[in-house]
């Protein structure tokens, strides 16, 4: 069984490829050919036991890639923030472009590649593509296109994702402190599946909850809250 983790090198996806090695599972971590830090990247996946990928992001080359090494499961842990994007020099809607440009990118490429790997889509609590937020109404038309994708699909929805990350984002932090005492509040005066749904978690417990996902054998499922601990 091969696992191809789509942003390996984010907050999430650091932690899926090293469990998914400790579980001896094969895994091919994915890396932009243009990233700055490729042998960095080598070098902290080769370590773990991962094989790293740079098949550049285009439909037919990434299907290309899975026709030679088919995987059983995509995990796509994609996403930005206008701080990256920055780096990155990216202009216009960046959520439309990498939140939802590169997630049907990847569909396509699965199809394509007439394999029908198990996509894993890390989405976010309240994803909509009615929502009034860009962020989440993006997020909201990629779970659309990885819901008539034609393959079996998981889509994740977690909350609020703490711990130390490389981009700081301390309004997250502070964020999930506060949510996570109000919703305390909330527990106790009745308020359940409130508190499960919207409580904040970390990149280990995440990225345990996506590879069972990945693994089980029910598909083509929207899960959240107290599912994803």
């Amino acid at each position: 069984m091969t696992a191809f983790v789509l942003g390996a090198t984010g907050f999430v996806g650091r932690e899926v490829v090293r469990q998914l090695c400790v579980r001896n599972t094969k895994t091919i971590a994915h890396v932009r050919p243009d990233s700055s830090k490729l042998e960095d990247w080598r070098k902290t996946f080769g370590e773990l036991g991962a094989e790293v990928d740079t098949t550049p992001w285009d439909v037919a080359q990434l299907a290309a890639t899975w026709r030679a090494k088919p995987p059983a499961q995509v995990y796509i842990l994609i996403g930005t923030t206008r701080s990256k994007a920055k780096l990155d020099q990216l202009e216009g809607n960046i959520y439309e472009q990498v939140d939802y440009g590169l997630t049907k990118l990847a569909v396509d490429a699965a199809r394509s590649s007439e394999q029908s790997p198990r996509l894993v889509y890390l989405s976010s609590v309240g994803a909509d593509a009615a929502a009034r937020s860009a962020y989440l109404r993006w997020r909201g038309k990629a779970e659309d296109v990885v819901k008539a994708s034609g393959v079996p699909w998981v889509i994740a929805r977690p909350s609020i994702i703490t711990g130390e990350r490389d981009d700081g984002r301390l309004g997250e932090r502070s964020a999930a402190v506060i949510g996570d005492g109000l919703l305390a509040v909330a527990g106790v005066l009745g308020g359940k599946s409130l508190r499960a749904k919207y409580r904040s978690t970390t990149p280990d417990i995440l990225a345990s909850s996506l590879i069972r996902l990945g693994e089980a054998p029910e598909h083509d499922r929207v899960v959240d809250g107290a599912d994803l601990r």
